[in-house]
């Protein structure tokens, strides 16, 4: 195993995060906030050394790779950049624990937005903290499931194949680089344009800021505590919606849009199969909020609709979405976005494909000699292929089942306990406020958060990935 290129990568990725603590900590200067600024700029320069000395280790590291050493790399960093990422969450009187810190980390950069903290009470560098890790967390997210998933299921059935997949045998880590490059353009740019819309729409300078970070990356924290009515106009929540929309679709569809700019590309966002399977839960959702409801709160209702299937559970209103029974909440935040997005979930092209291979075996059940194929992306899929699907569905469901199960022993109640399972597994943590509004992560005591954290970042790693790391024949020669 290439562990020196795997420390090499883990290198650049603490440099890269010493400089988001840059960031933070000269914004931290703009806002008064010195002993913030002070923390930050210390934070940004150990670290920064660290990452050097770390990338220096691994500078010999040998120039290919395996699909082994991505897979190792992938949950490293998703245990390690937390552990990074909440040193300055210890500076809070409110954070009593180092596990409260890397539960507030962890649920930051892997996109989840649970949070035990009151934004009101905190200050504006940790905000901007908070949000920045949200972002290049989707950002992450985005690039490991277009490279490193991608190249972890070329056997498979290529849930997570696309047009940017064109890296060669040994060139994983390479590719890196340039795509998270290519995907941080795309996304900021996107979150630019929301920024001076939130703006032109009469949204604060800095909630405006906030929002159009944490947006794009599907992320679900909020600058200040209470409802967005508050402080964002109805047009301000239309792009929020919009984008984070745009934050669930397939990445490479929204490159190429940018990329070719015409009609074709346009058609193509509108036409992707992941893209119809969100407009329908969509639709379920706010056919569901209607009957809640009633046309009175059709507005907000389509709004939280918006922010609920793209998994970041934004809550516009007092009376919307949260007025759907939670089972039917919780059933479709657990589906999730595309593959190649920063949404949470199971994923949409998977459910359609099982969906599929259902329907072709029931058919073989009335026609056992009858030959019928399952058809995706102009090819035909053998039943083989379907294997590892099914078994991705069960795993998900197995960390699904033992999550409720420790949460109930830590201390929840099985109600409560379903509905944190389930935000921290699609990584929407306001689902939790959604269903089940008299409780919070706050009232949680430190081992439930412990357990949460786990949960969200198997949601992140994809639990087979996680899963596949006990196996004993991967560390064999």
């Amino acid at each position: 195993m290439a562990f020196s290129r795997i420390l090499l990568w883990l290198g650049y990725a603490l440099i890269y995060y010493a400089g988001l603590m840059l960031v933070t900590g000269l914004a931290a200067v703009l806002f008064g906030e010195f002993n913030q600024a002070r923390l930050f700029l210390l934070l940004a320069f150990i670290i920064a050394t660290i990452g050097l000395i770390t990338a220096f280790i691994g500078q010999n590291a040998p120039t290919r790779e395996n699909t082994r050493d991505a897979l190792v790399f992938l949950v490293v960093f998703w245990l390690l950049i937390p552990l990074v990422t909440c040193l300055p969450y210890l500076s809070m009187p409110q954070v009593p624990s180092f596990a409260i810190a890397y539960f507030e980390a962890a649920s930051a950069i892997t996109t989840t937005g649970a949070s035990t903290l009151n934004p009101d009470t905190m200050p504006k560098s940790l905000i901007l903290w908070q949000s920045l890790l949200q972002w290049s967390g989707g950002v992450m997210v985005a690039t490991f499931a277009v490279v490193l998933l991608a190249a972890l299921n070329l056997t498979g059935i290529g849930v997570h194949r696309s047009t940017l997949f064109t890296l060669k045998k040994g060139e994983i880590f390479s590719r890196l680089i340039s795509i998270g490059r290519l995907i941080a353009v795309l996304y900021g740019l996107i979150s630019f344009f929301a920024f001076c819309l939130l703006m032109i729409s009469g949204t604060p300078v800095f909630e405006s800021l906030c929002l159009a970070l944490t947006s794009i990356s599907t992320g679900g924290l909020v600058p200040r505590s209470g409802i967005l009515a508050d402080y964002v106009s109805g047009f301000g929540v239309l792009v929020l919606a919009m984008v984070c929309l745009l934050g669930a679709a397939n990445v490479s569809v929204l490159w190429d849009v940018l990329r070719r700019h015409n009609v074709n590309s346009v058609r193509a966002l509108f036409g992707n199969v992941e893209h119809r399977g969100i407009l329908a839960l969509m639709i379920i959702l706010i056919i569901a909020g209607f009957l809640s409801t009633g046309a009175r709160h059709i507005y907000t209702v389509i709004i939280e609709a918006a922010f609920m299937v793209s998994s970041t559970g934004y809550d516009y209103h007092v009376i919307g979405i949260d007025m759907v029974p939670a089972s039917l909440l919780i059933a479709l935040v657990l589906v999730g976005g595309s593959a190649l997005s920063t949404a949470g979930g199971i994923k949409i092209i998977r459910m359609l494909l099982l969906f599929r291979h259902l329907r072709t075996d029931l058919d073989r059940m009335s026609h056992p000699l009858r030959v019928k194929p399952v058809k995706f992306r102009g090819r035909t899929v053998e039943d083989k292929a379907f294997l590892s699907i099914w078994m991705y569905f069960f795993g998900y469901t197995l960390v699904f089942s033992l999550g409720i199960t420790a949460l109930g022993a830590s201390g929840l109640d099985f109600t409560h306990a379903v509905s944190a399972a389930a935000s921290a597994l699609s990584n929407t943590g306001p689902l939790l406020a959604a269903t089940n509004p008299e409780t919070s992560y706050a009232d949680m005591n430190v081992l439930s958060l412990m357990i949460l954290t786990v949960v969200m970042l198997l949601g992140r790693i994809e639990v087979l990935a996680a899963f596949a790391l006990f196996a004993p024949s991967f560390w064999r020669n």
